[in-house]
């Protein structure tokens, strides 16, 4: 039997966006039948508080952390705070990281890591690893193969897609996801291996977290996350996580920020009508965008943001404007000036142009909004020898994900930057 102070293998799923009530809903259980069998196998937490503002990537560095934005330094999903760049670049580089990540500890512990799709992982020092990159202007990342290719593990991803290549244009990409990662397991057999599953997350923003579209998309990721199991049902070693990053909301207006910042002068606009930057910076994450100065400003400059911030308001489009103080108490990006929180119902956008408001979003879901808003929760289930059956964790921190890992895997206590206490999983 595995004990929690010796050494174990890992497989961590990660299912962007899901929220726990949408697969445990009683109308929906038959629809997941593997998300709600594992949760009846293992440790579940009723819930998981994210990170601020709730997005992929600053959770997903926090997830294989253990720390918060503030201290690993991913605070967005854009590199870029220049919304006029046309094609912004993603956190997508390992190197950006400024905490010790699972792949790290495992590898100097002289285990084998794995890793697919997983972000900000580019670059890792991950033994066998495609990581989630793409070219930004590309039309379709999911249609963009050289990218990812090219910064992965030296040839694994031509291996891995001649392995897959019977599916590529009948599946979706969450089979596939999980197709690669069965090859990956059985090929390598990796001490850790980590896997991220977008499909669901990817519906949801555009047809909404419960909508038909969304659903099925989850179901694909249930199939998955079955086969998995079933694959290493035989061995008493490897324990099976499935978490997600955050939760989801379904939205009915869009906002533009931006138009309010560009109506008070706070952007350039050249002759050809083309915007560039001044002063200001920005980062929308759906629920909420961030706010930056570029240089610093003057008092005209602060009076005009002020001036946009009141139109925001006016229009009912802002929850509330979060300042430097709770920025800290939340831990999140000690660069921006303010992050605006939107109302219900409202998510943000980038766009410079048009009406302030939009009653037609070209989305129907998004997150980003502060992690205490409801339905923000993400989930995490456990399941493997010595973790036990039906057991109820609560409310956890998304940051006490990675010290729990770490200990799965018999690593030292403190080989992680973490704070956050492993969860008794006994």
């Amino acid at each position: 039997m595995i004990k929690p102070s010796q050494s174990g293998r890992l497989i961590v799923l990660s299912v962007d966006g899901l929220r726990p009530d949408i697969y445990r809903a009683a109308e929906q259980r038959l629809r997941f039948p593997n998300l709600n069998a594992l949760e009846k196998l293992g440790a579940s937490a009723e819930s998981v508080e994210t990170i601020y503002p709730s997005t992929t990537y600053p959770a997903h560095a926090t997830m294989v952390t253990g720390v918060p934005p503030r201290t690993h330094g991913i605070y967005s999903h854009l590199a870029s705070l220049d919304p006029t760049e046309k094609a912004r670049p993603w956190s997508w580089f390992a190197a950006a990281l400024r905490a010790p990540a699972l792949w790290d500890v495992a590898r100097a512990s002289r285990r084998r890591t794995a890793s697919l799709s997983w972000p900000v992982s580019a670059g890792a020092a991950i033994d066998h690893s495609i990581p989630e990159i793409w070219n930004p202007t590309a039309p379709d990342p999911h249609s963009d193969f050289e990218t990812p290719a090219r910064h992965s593990t030296p040839g694994l991803f031509g291996e891995v897609a001649k392995r897959l290549a019977s599916l590529r244009g009948k599946a979706d990409p969450d089979k596939l996801r999980g197709e690669a990662a069965l090859y990956l397991w059985n090929q390598y057999r990796p001490d850790l291996l980590l896997v991220h599953f977008v499909w669901y997350d990817a519906k949801a923003h555009s047809f909404g977290p419960a909508s038909a579209e969304a659903l099925t998309a989850l179901e694909s990721a249930d199939e998955a996350i079955g086969k998995i199991r079933d694959a290493i049902s035989t061995d008493p070693a490897t324990a099976l996580v499935v978490l997600s990053d955050h939760g989801f909301l379904p939205v009915e207006k869009e906002a533009a920020p931006l138009v309010a910042f560009v109506q008070n002068g706070l952007f350039a606009r050249g002759a050809d009508g083309s915007f560039s930057l001044r002063r200001l910076g920005t980062v929308s994450a759906g629920g909420s965008l961030a706010v930056y100065w570029l240089e610093r400003p003057s008092a005209d400059d602060r009076r005009r943001l002020e001036a946009a911030m009141d139109q925001l308001q006016a229009a009912g489009a802002v929850q509330e404007i979060i300042g430097r103080e709770k920025l800290e108490v939340l831990q999140a990006d000690p660069d921006a000036e303010l992050m605006i929180e939107a109302a219900p119902g409202f998510t943000f956008s980038e766009r410079m142009e048009g009406p302030l408001v939009n009653n037609s979003p070209r989305d129907r879901g998004t997150h980003g909004y502060l992690p205490s808003r409801v339905g923000m929760e993400a989930m995490f289930t456990i399941v493997g020898c010595d973790i036990a059956a039906r057991k109820n964790l609560g409310r956890i921190s998304i940051q006490q994900i990675a010290p729990t890992l770490a200990k799965i895997m018999g690593l030292p206590a403190d080989i992680l930057a973490s704070e956050a206490k492993p969860l008794d999983l006994r």
